[in-house]
C-alpha cells in the first residue's frame, strides 16, 4: 500500500501528490504505540478469541506502518524522475506505464526491500512487546513475548533465567537474520551494482 501510494504521489506530482501526501501525514500523526496498546486493551475487553488475536495484531501493525514506506518511495521517485535517462524516456515518448515499470521500479526496489525487511523486524519486536504486556497474542498460543512474560519479578529474572533468555535470543537472532537477508537482497537487486 505504501509503495503504490508513494509511487503515484512521486510520479504524478501536483494535486495527486498533495492529496496523497496529506493522507500519509494524517496516518503519520497517529501515535503508533499508544494506539496499538489501546486497541490491544479493547481486544482484551471484547474477549476476542486467542486464535484470532494474532490476525488483529498483524492488521493493526500493517495499517499503521505503511506511511513510512510511502514517504520513502515518493522521495526516491522524485529523485529518479529528474535523472537524464527519465528525461530521455520522456523525449522518446514512452508511455507512463513503461517508464514506471522499466525505469523507476527497478531503481526503487533496493530501497523498498531494505525498508520492508526493517519493517518486518520492527513488527516482530512490536508483537513481542504487545504479547509481553498481555495485549498481543494471548495464552495458550505461543509467542516470544508470552514466553518472556513468564518472568514476573526479580527472583524469576535472576534465578530462573532459562525462562527468558532463550526467547530473548530467538527474538534477537531472527531480527538480525532478517536484516542480513534484506542487505543481501538489496545487493542482489540493486541495478547500480550490476555490471
Amino acid at each position: 500500500m505504501g509503495t503504490a501510494i508513494g509511487g503515484l504521489a512521486g510520479y504524478y506530482s501536483g494535486k495527486i501528490d498533495n492529496m496523497l501526501m496529506r493522507l500519509v501525514d494524517i496516518f503519520l500523526s497517529i501515535p503508533f504505540l499508544p494506539v496499538v496498546i489501546i486497541i490491544g486493551a479493547i481486544m482484551s475487553d471484547l474477549n476476542i478469541p486467542p486464535e484470532r488475536r494474532i490476525y488483529f495484531v498483524m492488521l493493526i501493525i500493517g495499517v499503521l506502518s505503511w506511511p513510512v514506506m510511502a514517504r520513502l518511495v515518493r522521495g526516491q521517485i522524485l529523485t529518479l524522475r529528474e535523472q537524464e535517462y527519465m528525461i530521455a524516456a520522456e523525449a522518446l515518448g514512452l508511455k507512463d506505464r513503461r517508464k514506471i515499470v522499466r525505469h523507476l521500479i527497478p531503481n526503487v526496489i533496493p530501497s523498498i526491500i531494505v525498508s520492508a525487511t526493517l519493517g518486518i523486524g520492527d513488527a516482530i519486536l512490536m508483537e513481542s512487546a504487545l504479547s509481553f504486556l498481555g495485549l498481543g497474542v494471548a495464552m495458550p498460543f505461543p509467542s516470544w513475548g508470552n514466553m518472556v512474560q513468564a518472568v514476573r519479578d526479580t527472583n524469576d529474572f535472576i534465578l530462573r533465567s532459562w525462562l527468558w533468555i532463550p526467547p530473548g535470543i530467538c527474538i534477537f537472532s531472527i531480527v538480525l537474520a532478517i536484516n542480513f537477508v534484506g542487505d543481501g537482497l538489496r545487493d542482489a537487486f540493486d541495478p547500480k551494482m550490476k555490471k
